[in-house]
This record gives C-alpha cells, sequence and structure tokens, in this order.
C-alpha cells in the first residue's frame, strides 16, 4: 500500500517528503509533505480508494504556527 500510495503522488505532485512515519501491528500511519503542481486535488480521491489506505487527508499549511 505504501509503494502504490508513493506512485500516485510521484505522478500527481511536484515534490513529496515523508514527515512522519508510525506502524503499529496492522497499521501505518504516514504524514507526507506535497507541492501540488496546480490546485488540482483530484489525486486524493484517487489514493482514497487504493484497498488498504483507510483515510487520505489534506491540509492547506501557510508556514504560519499559532500558538
Amino acid at each position: 500500500v505504501e509503494v502504490k500510495a508513493k506512485e500516485i503522488l510521484a505522478k500527481n505532485v511536484i515534490r513529496s517528503t515523508v514527515k512522519s512515519k508510525s506502524a503499529v501491528k496492522g497499521a501505518i500511519e504516514m504524514n507526507i509533505e506535497v507541492r501540488l503542481k496546480e490546485d488540482d486535488t483530484d489525486f486524493i480521491n484517487i489514493l482514497s480508494e487504493v484497498p488498504g489506505v483507510n483515510s487520505a487527508v489534506m491540509v492547506s499549511y501557510n508556514g504560519d504556527y499559532m500558538g
């Protein structure tokens, strides 16, 4: 599943960087920073349909943290 997800990202974004990865019995969670080619986020829908993927979430980040 991880390889398939990375293949989808490679085809749909300019750049992707794994920011964190955790693994527990039977599950892997990854946070990946992506740089979009355009404002096209359709690849998230494709990613969420991959067998073994339970959730795909996109969050916009502008560089400012509150706190």
